[in-house]
């Protein structure tokens, strides 16, 4: 589990008898505020720890974007990917552990694994080859990105070539993978370049954005589609003409893929793509899913992937503004209405598919040369906000987009799908990584992540409202959610305060024997404060505790975090 604070010492008054007096803890900052009475703040909560409610996700988690290249040590290929940085940022990840315990994910999905705009895509065997000399331009063969993802301690995702691969080329990657047979010449391979042990891999992704017209298996134009009879690789004869554009086609042919890997791989299971958070993939959510009935229904489908990109997915929705700091921190509610339909849309194909957004980030690429807050606190504060989005709607799993790149990660002649906001850390001193805004707040809302949903009902709120295209959205500016252990002896609470000028107090009214024991917080100067120049680290915060009501200050543009404990666990 992550780190619980310890209760910090106070003014604790004894029990008395069967009526306990009314009881006052203290925060490590907290003052002589604590002689007056705690009112009902400007926003009002009642926070219940004796009634759970859903799982939490697995919402910490990473996606290996362009711009990433690491290394084993010793590797034979590209020892030079391994650097001091590389490393100094994989263990920052690892350490960036969920509450809950679960470790956390990492998607590798071949950068891009489809290929896009016609092109090629990743092609596990070409860069595992035995004899493969390595050169510039190289892509991570699976033992180097599987070093990543054991150094960050994280579970993996392997995303399959679908735009320009086929069935046997995943089945064969497969084998890869969790092969035994050292006769197989995708085991040996394997073998070849030091792996003896079978990487057990059993979450897959069906490709990447089928839906999308930049997908290289979305036209049957493209020099690689699968769906070309002329593809330069031959291309995918059965499916000729056929490509994804279509929902119906992408699913029989997934269901190909399906049966492929599960004969090599009983155990596997996975993710099929739905949708940009924009929801309009293949028709419309619901739409698409009715077409993707057949995939979704087969036992071995866990869930359906979204890809969400806050800026770029909300152009599709009518927001023209890319550098709106309100919108960075509040333009997650705008995306509410699209995830419930979805889940609405898969609970009636099959209840009990998983929503989960193994994509997601501030800005994309679609940003590039837009969006200028690369460094800026709102970055980090824009992605709280979706975490916490993702916890109060029951997303299964969320990967955020990064790039270790620290050599060209600013460069005009970068990858053109690079983006310089989605390295985490840049260059520390001493070969360090210095943790940038989006790390600092992923770790801050991850580490109180627990195991289960904790019901936080709203009696007072503060309210801005936001205009986007032709629609209006009243968006509450302190954005929260609640979880608790299940034991049901720890709590916690963490808050995203979305007004960029005011600060607001915050009371929250407890079950009977909780008390608040900690908390911090993330509190830039401004929301468009320079992050990179001028860190913020995570403080202690002020909080008050009278009786079964806990007050806390909410500082403009900040993140709040507070631990409980129950009485028992004291």
């Amino acid at each position: 589990m992550g780190r619980v604070a310890s209760l910090v010492p106070g003014l604790l008054l004894l029990a008395c008898n069967s009526i306990a007096p009314p009881q006052t803890t203290f925060g490590v900052l907290s003052s002589s505020t604590g002689d007056a009475p705690v009112m009902m703040g400007d926003v009002h909560a009642s926070l219940d720890f004796n009634k759970p409610g859903e799982p939490v996700g697995d919402l910490v988690g990473w996606n290996l974007g362009p711009g990433t290249r690491y290394a084993p040590e010793n590797d034979p290929l590209h020892p030079e990917w391994r650097t001091p940085h590389k490393v100094a940022a994989a263990q920052a990840l690892a350490e960036a552990r969920p509450g809950h315990g679960r470790a956390p994910l990492m998607r590798f999905a071949g950068l891009p694994i489809d290929g896009a705009h016609g092109e090629d895509g990743y092609h596990f065997y070409r860069w595992v080859e035995p004899g493969h000399a390595p050169a510039a331009g190289d892509d991570m063969a699976t033992f180097e990105y599987f070093a990543l993802m054991q150094d960050a301690d994280a579970a993996p995702i392997v995303t399959l070539n679908f735009g320009s691969g086929t069935a046997a080329e995943a089945a064969a990657y497969v084998t890869h993978l969790n092969g035994a047979d050292a006769g197989d010449v995708n085991v040996a391979a394997r073998l070849h370049w030091g792996q003896d042990q079978p990487y057990r891999q059993t979450l897959f992704e069906l490709g990447s954005e089928p839906y999308a017209a930049w997908n290289t298996g979305y036209s049957a134009a493209g020099d690689y589609s699968y769906a070309n009879p002329d593809a330069k690789h031959g291309g995918d004869p059965k499916w000729s003409g056929k490509p994804s554009a279509a929902a119906a086609d992408y699913a029989a042919r997934a269901l190909e893929y399906v049966a492929a890997v599960k004969a090599v791989e009983p155990e596997a299971r996975f993710w099929v793509p739905l949708a940009q958070a924009s929801m309009d993939g293949w028709g419309g959510v619901e739409a698409a899913v009715q077409a993707l009935a057949p995939l979704f229904k087969e036992p071995a489908v866990a869930g359906a992937v979204v890809h969400h990109y806050l800026l770029d997915d909300a152009r599709t929705l009518g927001w023209t503004d890319p550098n709106d700091l309100f919108f960075a921190l509040a333009g997650a509610e705008v995306f509410r209405p699209g995830f419930a339909r979805a889940r609405a849309a898969l609970d009636a194909v099959r209840p009990g598919l998983e929503l989960v957004v193994t994509e997601y980030h501030v800005a994309g690429t679609a940003s590039r040369g837009r969006f200028e807050r690369a460094q800026q606190a709102a970055v980090g504060l824009g992605v709280a906000g979706m975490l916490l989005l993702y916890a109060q709607l029951g997303v299964e799993a969320a990967c955020q987009h990064f790039a270790l790149d620290f050599d060209t990660l600013d460069s005009p002649d970068r990858d053109p799908l690079l983006e310089p906001w989605y390295n985490p850390f840049r260059k520390g001193t001493n070969e360090t990584a210095a943790p940038m805004a989006s790390y600092v707040a992923t770790r801050l809302v991850g580490e109180h992540l627990l195991e289960r949903a904790a019901p936080l009902e709203f009696a007072k709120q503060v309210e801005q409202d936001l205009t986007v295209g032709t629609g209006k959205v009243t968006v509450p500016l302190v954005h929260a959610a609640a979880f608790v252990d299940p034991a049901g002896e720890t709590g916690s609470l963490v808050a995203l305060h979305r007004d960029l000028e005011r600060s607001h107090t915050f009371t929250i009214d407890l079950p009977p024997g909780w008390t608040a024991t900690a908390a911090s917080q993330w509190a830039p100067p401004a929301a468009d404060h320079d992050t990179m120049y001028f860190p913020v680290a995570v403080e202690s915060a002020q909080y008050v505790q009278e009786g079964e009501r806990v007050q806390v200050t909410l500082p403009p543009h900040s993140l709040v975090a507070v631990r409980f404990a129950a009485a028992a666990a004291q």
